[in-house]
């Protein structure tokens, strides 16, 4: 008859049902048998009792209990306990349920896995730390050759975010975005010259810490946070107008802002009627909702030199009751014109974009209640999204063959030392698994179901 632990080493004396948890005797089966400092005989020497958690059964917590024989060396005096191989050696827990707690802490909040497990949240903190830094040490992705960095903000303060723009893969999270730190952990970047091309957001640390660590790398200023500058600039127009409204119209104007912000091409016939009507009442808002479609035009373009001639112009025609309103938006045109322009040299999906936007109003949600590093842990080892950016890659390899040794091939290989012959070949298939960081649609997915939550 089966153990009702099922542990190896250990045998169950009794079991009892305490309502909301079993008490479980138990006694350990390894006996040691010579002092492990000098080899010497052991003699009994008392016992401890201990108690160890283990994984929950029928729905209920588990609690051994264990009078833990001691032992004491003849010769130095050494004194030590039985060995319980089934039991983890830095916790008052089972080895499995241990690794039970690793797979769902990822998943899982700490309190509720505590009230599951019995053991206490801190516990279970310190489990989880344990469980990330062996997969910080494990787990590698392949240094991307065109590098995103973008930032999120998350349990308050803004984090960078750096992404494999080619297999839409998160590559990393970083807890700041300060130049100090990005500079730090680029200059521990494995593979580092793998980066052909960063792109990023127009925040001037991010370049800084580009040209320093990447210097000659090309830098593409990421088009939806180019775009965005001109609709920023639109806002401003749009709430100096609403402050000299009345209350009705005040919160009309307000509701129609997505018609402002929408591009004319996607506006329904109900949205035109109403950019129409806001434009005659308001000339100002018509300039400002002309200079933006022609921002966003610049794009439209075929190639960058006319693309940076729609620009030029696009300064040049701004109306004046609305320039102080893109002043920022032309003033970082310049300050960033190499970078937005070499858009044309390598033009960013749309879908990375939008994947990043989804990401970040998911992680938002999510960030209600966790740590930041929780956040990153359930994210950046997600296995899930970690298979849909994985690659198998195959290739051939011709190694030396030793052939096995007799008597005549020990003569002829003598002989052919002597004579300089060559060894013998075979072509075998070496597979490596090759890791790009989390699919970020598949962690959208699942950031929307809610199965971080």
């Amino acid at each position: 008859m089966p153990d009702l632990l099922n542990l190896p080493n250990l045998l169950t004396l009794n079991a009892q049902d305490r309502g909301d948890y079993y008490q479980v005797a138990a006694e350990g089966c390894v006996l040691p048998t010579a002092c492990p400092i000098c080899a010497n005989a052991l003699y009994r020497h008392g016992s401890q009792p201990q108690a160890y958690m283990d994984t929950p059964m029928h729905g209920k917590r588990v609690l051994i209990e264990i009078d833990r024989k001691r032992y004491r060396c003849k010769a130095c005096g050494k004194t030590l306990f039985e060995p319980l191989p089934a039991m983890d050696s830095k916790r008052l827990a089972t080895i499995r349920l241990v690794q039970h707690i690793e797979r769902h802490c990822l998943r899982k909040t700490f309190a509720e896995l505590s009230r599951e497990v019995g053991v206490d949240d801190k516990t279970i903190r310190h489990i989880f730390d344990d469980y990330v830094a062996h997969l910080k040490e494990t787990v590698h992705y392949e240094t991307p050759q065109v590098l995103g960095i973008d930032e999120l903000k998350i349990v308050g303060q803004y984090r960078a975010m750096l992404t494999n723009i080619e297999t839409l893969g998160l590559f990393d999270m970083l807890p700041t975005r300060n130049k100090a730190d990005l500079i730090a952990y680029f200059k521990k970047l494995p593979d580092k010259d793998n980066v052909k091309i960063l792109t990023m957001d127009m925040w001037s640390v991010y370049r800084q810490v580009a040209h320093d660590q990447f210097p000659g790398r090309m830098i593409v200023a990421d088009r939806f946070h180019v775009v965005r500058m001109a609709n920023d600039s639109i806002e401003r127009v749009r709430k100096e107008i609403r402050k000299g409204l009345a209350t009705k119209d005040r919160l009309k104007l307000k509701d129609d802002r997505f018609v402002l912000l929408s591009r004319k091409h996607n506006l329904s016939a109900q949205g035109l009627e109403k950019l129409e009507m806001w434009t005659e009442m308001f000339p100002a808002l018509g300039a400002a909702y002309a200079a933006k479609e022609a921002f966003h035009n610049i794009y439209e373009h075929g190639s960058r030199v006319d693309a940076q001639k729609a620009a030029e112009e696009w300064e040049a025609c701004i109306d004046p009751a609305v320039d102080w309103a893109f002043r920022e938006t032309k003033g970082a045109l310049r300050s960033w014109w190499t970078e937005i322009f070499n858009y044309y040299d390598y033009p960013t999906s749309n879908a990375y974009t939008e994947s990043i936007n989804n990401m970040a109003k998911g992680m938002n949600r999510m960030g209600r209640g966790y740590s930041f590093d929780v956040i990153r842990a359930r994210l950046l080892y997600d296995d899930e999204a970690r298979k849909d950016n994985r690659t198998t890659i195959r290739k051939k390899v011709r190694k030396a063959v030793e052939p096995p040794m007799t008597f005549g091939k020990f003569m002829g290989k003598a002989m052919g030392k002597a004579m300089g012959s060559s060894l013998a070949y075979e072509t075998i298939v070496e597979e490596t698994v090759v890791e790009y960081g989390p699919y970020i649609p598949t962690l959208v997915r699942k950031l929307e179901a809610g199965d971080f939550d």
